[in-house]
């Protein structure tokens, strides 16, 4: 998804259509309509209808960067609603917009989010920013209609977050701990560092749920996490189970230590990192497997089970079904 256009870097310049409108306009999408396809990150990128499915209510949309994957109805916006002068129901919109609101003045949900939402975190400052948080004090969906798996990692209805798109939580993904909903990296506005993809050393609580600003805590990590993060996070953003240590495993960490957010850990000298990570990759076969027990170089560390590092809450020391990949689910 990298080389995929962000379309939330467009400026928009006017409203798209009310919610209710939209539906109906979602019937017409046809192949070869270009449209803009909410993703699992929480961005919208650009992309072209190659096939529709209405029975399973998605679309196969064609990305720019020629990848291809199905994705819900409800996640896709034509980009006509863009580019039309459009109003919204006051009733229809979340929060409910103000009658004697000034209308040349007002701005529609979906564009603040389009405009605000970014890799790493929100804006944190200016009028988007602050028209997000005050968007954010409210779901656009209800969150008790959600049908969650016995972890309560994924929904049938694939809706997540402020922005109600869809998401993995594996992929810098943030749980409240007062609702149990996740959400987006790119809708958060509290983060001060980046996440890692299977981070969630956090004690996180959203806007809708402290009624305000979000609030974020991070929580403590041994070597044994932190070994374990940086392996996770390699695997996906490399697409390989096994890892040199100096060259991949110690170099990755060293090149983002300040950005760990480690806490004690965070005072650790650089030439005592090397011999930490070292044994804890050593002495915990229940998480880590090296090269000299598969046959390889000794150097060379992996996995036993690719899952994100358990939090010391968790009933079970590993989720033991493989969350899903980087690449995006297909129906």
């Amino acid at each position: 998804m990298a080389a995929k256009f962000a379309a939330n870097k467009w400026n928009f310049a006017v409203a798209p259509l009310c919610p209710l409108s939209s539906v109906l306009r979602m019937g017409r999408v046809s192949e070869g309509d270009d449209v803009l396809a909410r993703w699992s990150d929480g961005l919208l990128y650009l992309g072209n209808v190659k096939r529709v499915d209405g029975a399973k209510q998605c679309c196969l949309v064609r990305f720019e960067d020629n990848s291809e994957f199905w994705v819900l109805r409800k996640d896709i916006h034509s980009c006509e609603e863009y580019k039309l002068l459009s109003r919204y129901h006051p009733e229809c919109h979340t929060p409910t917009i103000e009658l004697e609101s000034d209308s040349d003045s007002w701005i529609c949900r979906q564009c603040v989010f389009a405009v605000s939402t970014k890799r790493g975190g929100a804006l944190k400052r200016g009028r988007f920013a602050q028209l997000m948080q005050f968007m954010k004090l409210r779901l656009p969906y209800q969150l008790s209609s959600l049908d969650w798996d016995p972890q309560h990692l994924t929904n049938q209805q694939q809706c997540y977050c402020y922005c109600a798109g869809p998401g993995e939580w594996n992929l810098k993904m943030l749980q409240c701990a007062s609702c149990g909903q996740w959400f987006h990296e790119a809708c958060t506005q509290c983060l001060t560092k980046p996440l890692l993809y299977g981070d969630r050393f956090y004690q996180f609580q959203c806007s809708v749920c402290t009624k305000g600003a979000e609030t974020i805590q991070r929580l403590p990590m041994n070597w044994v996490d932190l070994a374990h993060l940086v392996l996770y996070h390699l695997s996906l953003c490399c697409k390989r189970k096994y890892f040199d240590f100096d060259h991949e495993i110690l170099s990755f960490t060293n090149e983002n230590w300040e950005s760990l957010l480690l806490g004690v850990l965070s005072d650790t000298p650089n030439q005592d990192r090397s011999h930490n990570l070292l044994n804890a990759l050593n002495s915990h076969k229940d998480r880590f497997v090296s090269g000299k027990e598969i046959k390889k170089k000794k150097c060379l560390f992996g996995l036993l089970v690719r899952a994100p590092p358990p939090l010391t809450s968790d009933s079970t020391p590993l989720i033991t079904d493989p969350p899903t990949n980087i690449t995006h689910k297909r129906w």
